[in-house]
């Protein structure tokens, strides 16, 4: 719809969709409050030309009427007809109506109603209009002939009200739109806004707040990563956390006061960074305080020798801190090797290299003067600096005669070894205890003893279990006499095996025909 005033230069013209119609609903056209005055005008008229169409006498066929002459040209012209046919039909006499009332009755006289063709007492087919659902829930297409043209009569007189009542309502519209496209239609102003921080604190227009808004949070993504990246990051929390003891204090770090056992967001993950943070600190410090004593007191070392055939080697294990180094001019530590006959050699090693080290510090004493057979004793002379303090150590290691050490076997599982030696005993009153130690052979993990209490020859049985699989272990045998001093047999290293396969779960079997 345009505008009655949309070719006047001095006019604003406004479009009557911008009109709504603000009555009631009204159902039987599917008008609603709120439509536009287009959509109301087109559902009226739409009514209206479904009534014009009923209401067209020319569609409707009047050959079994057998008119003679004029044949109706209105509607009312037609109904006026059929009335007139019924009342002919069934023998009507007009006869003034009751006193008090106007107008006159139709009284029905015996004989009438009896057509050849039984109307009008007959049934006919009807409009689909007119078609309803009886109480067996059948739909009823016939009537009556006299009930089909009072149904009618009834149509006809609902759409005349209908009719009429458009009719009052267009003119309405029409003055409401007239009165609209008349009136000019306001000028409009975009709202504004009051910026806090993207632009100075004062009223501005909203689209360049909006502008300034979308740079500046262009800005912050590319400052903060995108909101995926920022959610990755909150999940690389290292695993069980929250439930690990803390560095700096007691109990875990889910016990901490304001930590986040659940991290939703990026708010959540730095308190429980700064936390992290604060009880490492708080660890440094302890360690900083009573840790890491400085100069000599800081060196910290421990000794130990074996005798494997002809191979003397010597482990050393400890802390020496950093920026010590050997003494000059040699920068090596003197090893002295004695043995009970009053031989003896001088070796040297560098046990800073060879410091925490598995394999130590080795030489073949073969071509040596020493007798391997006797007691070897071994003291270390370290001497180490860091150029403003020197510091002296002694360290000695008495390796006892070996002679008598049994021929051992051992055979190892993922979790067990076992042992067994036949031991060739010299008297009663002698202990046998098999040792497990580490890798290193500095910490004792297990041990069994025998008391040999009926020389000369007995099996040394046993097994040891818990152990971790796929670990190196060093075992030895240690013979404790009733009176003496004990014997450290060689170590050996064993290692155990993998973890065994676990046998499978959940395996639906496969049945193969042929």
């Amino acid at each position: 719809m345009k505008p009655i005033n949309a070719d006047d230069p001095t006019c604003n013209p406004i479009s009557s969709n911008c009109v709504i119609w603000q009555g009631p609903d009204i159902p039987c056209i599917k008008l609603c409050k709120g439509d536009t005055v287009s959509v109301v005008i087109y559902k009226l008229a739409t009514e209206l030309c479904k009534l014009l169409e009923q209401t067209n006498v020319s569609v409707y066929d009047l050959s079994c009427l057998q008119l003679v002459g004029c044949t109706p040209a209105t509607f009312q012209e037609l109904i006026q007809l059929l009335i007139r046919r019924i009342c002919e039909l069934e023998n009507c006499v007009f006869e003034p109506c009751a006193p008090g009332c106007q107008g006159r009755v139709c009284r029905v006289t015996s004989g009438g109603g009896s057509g050849s063709d039984g109307c009008p007492d007959c049934v006919v087919n009807v409009c689909s209009h007119f078609y309803y659902t009886n109480q067996a829930g059948d739909t009823v297409t016939t009537m009556q002939l006299t009930d089909y043209v009072q149904a009618i009569g009834n149509r006809v007189c609902q759409l005349i009200d209908q009719i009429a009542t458009v009719n009052a309502i267009l003119q309405n519209h029409e003055r409401r739109i007239a009165t609209l496209e008349n009136t000019p239609p306001p000028k409009f102003t975009l709202p504004q806004v009051t910026p806090v921080c993207v632009l100075p604190s004062a009223p501005t227009d909203m689209n360049i707040v909006l502008s300034a808004l979308e740079q500046q949070f262009c800005a912050l993504i590319g400052a903060t990563g995108e909101p995926n990246a920022i959610y990755d990051a909150i999940l690389a929390q290292c695993a069980g956390l929250t439930g690990s003891p803390q560095l700096g204090g007691s109990g875990s770090m889910g016990s901490l006061a304001g930590w986040n056992n659940t991290v939703q967001n990026l708010a959540d993950a730095i308190n429980n960074i700064w936390l992290t943070i604060c009880d490492l600190r708080a660890a440094v410090t302890n360690i900083q305080t009573n840790c890491c004593p400085s100069g000599c007191s800081g060196i910290s070392l421990s000794m130990t020798a074996q005798l494997n055939g002809d191979t003397l080697t010597v482990w050393f294990s400890g802390t020496i801190p950093v920026g010590f180094s050997q003494c000059p001019p040699l920068g090596l530590t003197n090893f002295t090797i004695s043995d009970q006959s009053g031989n003896s050699i001088i070796v040297t090693g560098d046990i800073v290299a060879a410091l925490n080290s598995l394999y130590g510090i080795s030489w073949n004493l073969s071509s040596s003067p020493l007798n391997l057979s006797d007691d070897l004793t071994v003291t270390a002379t370290p001497c180490l600096t860091d150029g403003i303090s020197t510091c002296q150590y002694t360290y000695t290691e008495v390796l006892a005669n070996q002679t008598a050490c049994p021929v051992m076997t051992y055979n190892a599982t993922d979790t067990q070894i076992s042992y067994s030696g036949v031991i060739i005993a010299t008297g009663t009153g002698v202990t046998y205890t098999v040792e497990v130690w580490d890798a290193l052979g500095l910490t004792l993990i297990q041990s069994q003893s025998t008391l040999v209490t009926v020389p000369p020859v007995f099996n040394l049985l046993g097994t040891f279990t818990g152990l971790n699989p796929s670990t190196s272990y060093k075992v030895r045998v240690v013979i404790t006499p009733s009176v003496g001093t004990p014997t450290s047999c060689p170590f050996a290293t064993v290692t155990t095996l993998a973890p065994a396969c676990p046998p499978p779960t959940n395996v639906v079997p496969s049945i193969i025909i042929s």
